[in-house]
């Protein structure tokens, strides 16, 4: 990844129907391979549809290559819904884009998932694999996201 850029952006709440999904959580970390990242955490607040708690962090290079190596491996072989944003085809209303070296990849559409049906599936295993990225991408943020002032 030598000087290049990146974006990792995991959302939770990408369900929706007749009303747009009401999203939850954000967790964005972005930057390029020779100056770390920047990252954004933000939750929604209780009784709230709107307004987050947001926190920021820092992480220097030798902190995201790891992880964004271990992402876009696992990413690879994992299936997207089709059309795009049609169904949560992971069962998690969780959606990660991803974007590095030309590679880009990411589940939910921009807007969520529709409520239609996907004619890809993921296989459990798939949704296992996902499961996990998911919680190693939480995990990684609330690590280095601290409360902004």
């Amino acid at each position: 990844m030598t000087g290049s850029s990146f974006q990792l952006i995991l959302r939770e709440g990408i369900t929706g129907g007749f009303a747009s999904p009401t999203v939850k959580k954000v967790i964005e970390i972005k930057g390029d391979s020779n100056s770390g990242a920047t990252l954004l955490h933000a939750n929604l607040k209780p009784e709230s549809k709107n307004d987050y708690v947001t926190q920021t962090g820092a992480v220097s290079t030798e902190q995201i290559t790891t992880l964004l190596s271990a992402i876009k491996d696992q990413l690879q072989n994992l299936p997207t819904e089709e059309p795009v944003g049609s169904e949560d085809i992971y069962g998690l209303d969780t959606s990660i884009l991803f974007f590095a070296d030309g590679f880009q990849w990411g589940n939910g559409g921009p807007e969520g998932c529709t409520g239609g049906e996907s004619t890809r599936q993921a296989t459990p295993e798939q949704k296992q694999i996902f499961a996990s990225l998911v919680e190693l991408i939480n995990n990684f943020g609330t690590q280095h996201a601290t409360i902004a002032a």
